[in-house]
């Protein structure tokens, strides 16, 4: 056993001689005899031995931090969502991680936010991995999930189903192959890659178009230039978020395209640059500050042992402006 961590501390406390007890003692810098140390001191040198500090993270006494990983900061319901767990917060200090939608990052900050000894964790994500899902399980802090639904942690989220399902009256007379799905992929982000679309998708049984970009407003610019060199501008486009849609207008806008007289777009989250881009841009419109003071208290009442809801989803309500 020459390599570090390949003894537990059962095995220390089995070589030197002493209770279990005694080695935790030991590792966390606890009070024990001198000669007890110098045994101990000794089997630790001799196996090289490392502390998990991951595991020894999660045995701890409370901070008054809480830690919250972001899939990014460029985001305005993210932004509004952090605005309001501290509109809320009752003297927590928050530990934040952005992950950049790196499914791997997001692994790694949770273990980091553990070791920092955080009272609770936020995250805010576009995928829980099984992954992730096995480090969850490890914290022993509360843990609320945004973004995504879960059968393993409490959640809040906006309601993307009945969202989707506001938009349906807005297509009733359209034909299918009339409209364009924008949206990113659902392996990336379920709940606004496909919970969004459903009920639209159910109402034209699947027969529109559908084209897969990401969440950046540059690079969704360049997918729709790209489309449109093959393919005529679509008379309609439901676009997954606000972001997206303004990368799909600034394209349609070169083009010469004229919204909505040409082509016209509807989208979701209602962003501060929907109400000010021309045309305005029809969206359902959610409360992404609501929301997070609902994280933090559903945060909160975890910690403290009192009865918790039914996972909440916070209805959202179309804003009709000139795009469609």
């Amino acid at each position: 056993m020459s390599e570090k961590e390949r003894i537990t501390i059962n095995d220390i406390a089995r070589l030197a001689g002493v209770g279990k007890s005694t080695v935790s003692r030991y590792l966390n810098n606890g009070s024990i005899s001198a000669k007890t140390r110098a045994k101990l001191d000794a089997v630790v040198k001799e196996y090289d031995y490392e502390p998990n500090r991951f595991a020894q993270s999660l045995k701890k006494t409370s901070s008054g931090m809480i830690g919250v990983v972001v899939p990014t900061f460029a985001s305005f319901a993210l932004t509004e969502m952090m605005r309001g767990m501290d509109d809320v917060n009752q003297g927590d200090f928050f530990l934040t991680i952005n992950t950049y939608h790196d499914a791997k990052r997001q692994v790694e900050a949770v273990k980091q936010l553990a070791q920092q000894n955080v009272d609770g964790i936020v995250v805010m994500t576009g995928q829980i991995t099984n992954e992730m899902t096995t480090v969850l399980q490890q914290v022993s802090v509360p843990v609320v999930v945004q973004g995504q639904p879960s059968r393993h942690f409490e959640t809040v989220n906006v309601d993307n189903q009945h969202a989707g399902e506001l938009l349906v009256p807005l297509i009733a007379n359209v034909k299918p192959t009339d409209v364009l799905l924008l949206g990113v992929d659902p392996t990336s982000d379920y709940n606004v890659g496909q919970t969004r679309f459903n009920a639209i998708i159910q109402a034209l049984d699947n027969n529109m178009q559908r084209l897969y970009t990401t969440f950046d407003r540059t690079e969704t610019a360049e997918i729709m230039r790209n489309y449109l060199e093959t393919h005529s501008s679509p008379k309609y486009i439901i676009a997954a978020t606000d972001t997206i849609a303004l990368g799909a207008l600034a394209a349609l806008q070169e083009q010469h395209i004229a919204v909505p007289a040409n082509t016209k777009i509807v989208a979701f989250d209602n962003t501060p640059a929907a109400e000010i881009v021309t045309p305005g841009l029809s969206t359902v419109s959610f409360d992404y500050f609501a929301l997070g003071q609902w994280l933090y208290r559903r945060l909160k009442d975890l910690s403290q042992a009192e009865p918790v809801l039914t996972d909440p989803l916070l209805r959202g309500e179309l804003v009709r402006r000139s795009s469609w």
